[in-house]
């Protein structure tokens, strides 16, 4: 198993452990404030604002400026020095970019929030993005150890400190529900500054466990940090026209989420019905779901692959690196339309798994909304690897043209939602842009990534293999629908039977059988499409699990390959 593979693995195997107690921590939110009304709407915003600046701060100065310096850095000799000023410098750009937040904390929630806000909802939301707000600088301090410890090969504390952060948070809900209760009708009165700080600031606190975790494997590695304030001679000035790109991007995805925040706030007052009504709440908790297959491997893949593909173009090594994009596009877009055919398929049984504090009302304003996100899972997976792609070739300009298409696509579309949609639906709309967005801007990214390579990215093939995913996909999600929607007449799933103890055992029935033979259908349709991407990958785990040394396994293997090598440009070998 490669460098690649493992890593991917690791990475893979503690984003899915984080998973798990994330949903557990969102069961018990959803218990203590509930996922529609004022109270669910003002904390799912005010604890939303600093994780959008930090996957700001993440996806564009650190990833696009800082992280390639650190590969650099540590084959420089005097990287310890480097390193330090590096680390030191970060943290300086964390504290002001926290500093800001909590200065500005009124003005910045107001901007996500809408209009019709009263002055006490809009004070209670403050109140939960202020305790929130420190998190900004231990998520991006989080992302500057862990790509050093990427860096030097090291994944295991990066992939799992991050179930550190859920269990403190977990039991601050926890504290919460057995001092207070379910609290989502209560009249605003009720949050007072101990029981905030038990729903907020206990994740805050979380956060802060989950970063500084980090330093015991660095420590180990060799590396103990110590505060160097020199910059000079750490190569940033060389990544300034990247910086400048990446701040256009950072403005760019903002303007989308806070109207997105404004909209989806703004739907349930807007029809006067604050608990019947998807609002921000709902939206929320319907991207954590939607969010699952996309952390755990699209954002695997591209961390575990961005230094190998930084370390190439160091080299110069344009076709090593452009085969690992693409491989590792093929390999997540084999994955992520599967997910997509499932999930699409069912909503409502994932709103139950995930979220069965809820009732049934909550849990089908959150069934279309993950429809309409998972729709665009495969597409926001192929931005996120280009992205990772350009920024090794310290590019900031491609990906900023990317974004501008992305955006002005998603803006046109959110305008529309807010214009002549209903407020009932508004939510679910804001889902489409998203995956549309994304859909629609695919053309240009693959033409850039055509330049930007010099031809060595073959278009024609990725077009190949993706059509026939795509039509794997399709037909697997009617074999799904059909097969969930059966199971539920039989079984007697419904919004009205959707809550309790039994039901939630149904819901993970029908959601495990529904799975399995989507896997077969697709398999089976990837297979006769000779859809070589899958066929390498059945040969890579059949290889990483020694299953090859039985003859009956290497013919069925060679059966269904298009052709009789072993090589493979899957990323999971």
């Amino acid at each position: 198993m490669s460098s690649v593979g493992r890593n991917s693995l690791i990475l893979a195997s503690g984003t899915l452990a984080s998973r798990l107690t994330g949903m557990i921590r969102t069961i018990l939110l959803a218990a203590a404030v509930g996922t529609t009304g004022i109270a669910a709407n003002a904390y799912q915003t005010g604890s939303s604002i600093p994780q959008v600046i930090y996957t700001l701060i993440s996806g564009g100065l650190f990833n696009a400026i800082l992280v390639p310096q650190i590969v650099r850095t540590l084959k420089a000799e005097n990287s310890k020095e480097r390193l330090d000023k590096l680390v030191t410098l970060s943290m300086l750009i964390l504290l002001g970019f926290t500093a800001i937040i909590m200065l500005g904390t009124h003005a910045i929630t107001s901007i996500f929030l809408s209009s019709s806000w009263t002055g006490p909802q809009r004070a209670l939301a403050d109140a939960f993005t202020l305790w929130c707000t420190p998190q900004i600088f231990f998520y991006g301090l989080y992302t500057v150890l862990g790509q050093i410890l990427a860096a030097k090969d090291k994944f295991g504390m990066y992939a799992w400190s991050s179930v550190a952060a859920n269990v403190v948070s977990s039991a601050g809900f926890i504290t919460f529900l057995v001092l207070f209760g379910n609290a989502s009708r209560q009249p605003l009165s009720f949050w007072t500054a101990d029981k905030i700080a038990l729903t907020a600031g206990t994740w805050t606190l979380g956060v802060a466990v989950q970063a500084l975790l980090l330093f015991i494997p660095l420590i180990r590695s060799g590396y103990k940090f110590s505060f160097s304030w020199g910059f000079r001679g750490i190569g940033l000035r060389s990544m300034g026209s990247v910086a400048v790109w990446s701040l256009a991007i950072t403005i760019l995805v903002q303007i989308t989420s806070i109207i997105t925040a404004r909209i989806a706030s703004g739907a349930p007052l807007a029809a006067g019905d604050t608990f019947g009504v998807a609002g921000n709440g709902s939206y929320q908790n319907a991207m954590s779901i939607y969010i699952l297959p996309y952390s755990l491997f699209a954002v695997s893949l591209a961390t575990a692959t961005f230094p190998r593909i930084s370390n190439h173009i160091a080299q110069r090594n344009i076709t090593a690196a452009a085969d690992i994009v693409d491989g590792t596009m093929r390999s997540s877009s084999l994955i992520m339309c599967f997910f997509t055919a499932v999930m699409m398929a069912i909503p409502l049984q994932l709103s139950a798994v995930f979220l069965p504090s809820i009732d049934g009302t909550e849990m089908s304003l959150l069934s279309p909304i993950i429809m309409s996100l998972s729709l665009g899972l495969p597409f926001t997976s192929l931005v996120l690897l280009a992205q990772r792609a350009f920024y090794a070739f310290e590019d900031g300009k491609s990906p900023f043209i990317i974004a501008a298409v992305q955006s002005a696509l998603m803006v046109i579309i959110q305008v529309i939602t807010w214009l002549w949609v209903a407020p009932q639906h508004q939510a679910v709309m804001l889902g489409f842009a998203t995956s549309l967005s994304y859909m629609l801007c695919i053309p240009v990214l693959l033409v850039m990534l055509y330049r930007r390579f010099g031809g060595a990215f073959h278009v024609g093939e990725f077009t190949v293999s993706h059509v026939k995913i795509y039509l794997a996909a399709l037909i697997t999600f009617v074999a799904a629908w059909g097969t969930s929607t059966a199971l539920s007449q039989v079984l007697n799933f419904n919004p009205s039977t959707a809550q309790g103890r039994t039901a939630w055992f149904i819901a993970i029935l029908i959601c495990a059988i529904t799975t399995v033979v989507s896997f077969i259908v697709y398999a089976i349709i990837l297979i006769v499409l000779r859809t070589k991407e899958f066929a390498h990958g059945l040969r890579a785990l059949s290889t990483r699990f020694n299953l090859t040394r039985f003859s009956i396994v290497e013919k069925i293997l060679n059966r269904i390959s298009p052709d009789s090598s072993s090589d493979s440009t899957s990323t999971i070998e």
